[in-house]
Parts: C-alpha cells; sequence; structure tokens
C-alpha cells in the first residue's frame, strides 16, 4: 500500500519527517492557482498528491447557485487530476443538511436521496471516464451515502467504474461499534470489494458525558483492531490508490500514530510504502 498524510498545516513538513510520499490537494486551489503552482511545494520535497478534496460539492444542498459553482469546479479539476497523475477526486455522501458533515437531516436515508444523487452525479462520472478518473465518495454516517450497501445502490444506478467509494471504516462507527466494530469493519471492507476508492485511516474516541458523544481522536482511541481492517483492505485497494493517515492535528500525534499504523501493517502482512 502507499501511504499518505493529512496534518493541516503540518501535512508536508511530517510526510518528509516520516517518509511518507503521499499528501492531498485540494480541488479549489488547483482550479485558481494551477498544478504547477500547487505541486511545486510538493515536488520540492519528493512528495506526490494522493487525492484531490472537492467536498464542497454536494448535489442535495439546496443552494443551487452555490452547488452550480462547485459543479463547474469538479468538472474543471477531472482533467486536471488526468494531468497531474492523481486519479482519485473525493466529495462527500450527500447530505441535504447545509453542513455537508456536521449535522443530518432524515431525508439523506431516503430512496430519493439516492436518486438524485445519481442524476446529478451521472454526467460528471461520465466526464471522469473520459479523462480516466474516479470520483471517490467519502461514505458518512450522517449522510445519503452511508454504508457499504447505500454506495452499491447508488452505484447500480449509475453502472460506471470511474464512481468508487472511499474505505473509512470510522466514518460509518456508531455507539455499538465503539464497543465491538468488527461486524461493521467486515461489512465494509467486504461489501465495497470491486469498488475501492481512497484509503483513509483515523480515529474516533467516545467522551465520557450523560449522552453519546463520539469525536475525532488519536489513532488507537476506539477498539479498532487496524492489522484487520489493513488485512480485509489489501486485497481490493488499487495500486494507483493511497491509505491516507489523516486528520493527524499535532507533530506528536502524527509519530504516535504512524508507529502504530506500521506496526498494524507488520502485523497484518501488509507492507507500506
Amino acid at each position: 500500500m502507499k501511504l499518505g498524510l493529512e496534518a493541516g498545516s503540518y501535512t508536508l513538513d511530517l510526510a518528509v519527517e516520516h517518509g511518507i510520499m503521499g499528501v492531498p490537494v485540494q480541488a479549489e486551489a488547483l482550479v485558481r492557482d494551477g498544478a504547477g503552482t500547487v505541486l511545486q511545494p510538493l515536488r520540492e520535497r519528493g512528495l506526490a498528491p494522493c487525492q484531490i478534496g472537492l467536498f464542497g460539492y454536494n448535489p442535495l444542498n439546496g443552494n443551487t447557485e452555490a452547488q452550480a459553482q462547485q459543479k463547474v469546479l469538479l468538472e474543471k479539476v477531472i482533467p486536471l487530476s488526468a494531468e497531474i497523475g492523481c486519479p482519485y477526486i473525493v466529495i462527500g455522501p450527500g447530505n441535504y443538511h447545509p453542513s455537508g458533515f456536521g449535522a443530518t437531516d432524515s431525508r439523506n436515508f431516503s430512496s430519493e436521496a439516492l436518486d438524485v444523487l445519481a442524476r446529478e452525479l451521472e454526467p460528471v462520472v461520465r466526464l471522469a471516464e473520459r479523462y480516466q478518473v474516479n470520483l471517490s465518495i467519502e461514505a458518512y454516517l450522517k449522510g445519503a451515502v452511508c454504508s457499504a450497501e447505500r454506495f452499491i445502490e447508488l452505484w447500480q444506478k449509475i453502472g460506471s467504474d470511474a464512481l468508487r467509494c472511499n474505505v473509512d471504516v470510522t466514518s460509518l462507527y456508531t455507539f455499538w461499534d465503539m464497543i465491538d466494530p468488527s461486524d461493521t469493519i467486515a461489512r465494509t471492507c467486504n461489501g465495497l470489494a470491486g469498488h475501492y476508492g481512497v484509503g483513509h485511516i483515523k480515529d474516533v474516541g467516545l467522551a465520557e458525558g450523560f449522552h453519546v458523544h463520539i469525536t475525532l481522536a488519536p489513532l488507537g482511541s476506539s477498539p479498532t483492531d487496524w492489522a484487520e481492517v489493513l488485512r480485509l483492505m489489501a486485497p481490493n485497494l488499487p495500486e494507483e490508490s493511497w491509505l491516507i493517515l489523516e486528520h493527524i492535528a499535532t507533530p506528536e500525534e502524527a509519530a504516535a500514530s504512524v508507529h502504530l499504523l506500521r506496526r498494524a501493517a507488520e502485523q497484518a502482512g501488509v507492507p507500506l510504502n
């Protein structure tokens, strides 16, 4: 597996420090500033783009003017994706709530939500096919694509291998997964076989309090068996794709998380490059 890293403003320096080659880039910057400008600091450090993020694109958002602009941005970044050799453009799961990832809306979980997504995604997926790049959906508990099964439903409506799904198990955890996530891990990793986009590794923790609060946390905070996750992912992650350790908050967290992930990879017998 090729390893990538996302650590906010620390990303480039920490990637170099830990011998990690891949770092994310943003669609808006590529279109606004050009590939040469965006990639120069990566090339100077021997790094490569591992995904292109476009999380503002959300066909279920009712702000039609803003979404029209996001669609234009997506149409412009697809050929740039091919040009820079980074074939994975990552988009959100679809959410009627304007927060995108912060909140949810009951309509997200309807069959109609997938119908709308399919109708809006189909023309840009066909454009991606022309350039041999992929749109990879970030499945997420609060969004319309909230499980492997929901992604497969959407994929069947479009029927294109240019539409992929990120494998990010903790994005789908509920309360009971904070006790034992093994079923969700197996259902997600196996259920998306043949449809993998980018692999994401991050952790979540169950905070103390009267009611449930699950939030981002350093790797190792949940009962996830990361060696098992890597074992299940390895046969299905495409060669040109990346496994990205993301949402790293500090250099200290990066050191601990990279060590934990590499140890899990050794246990799984999965090479991380």
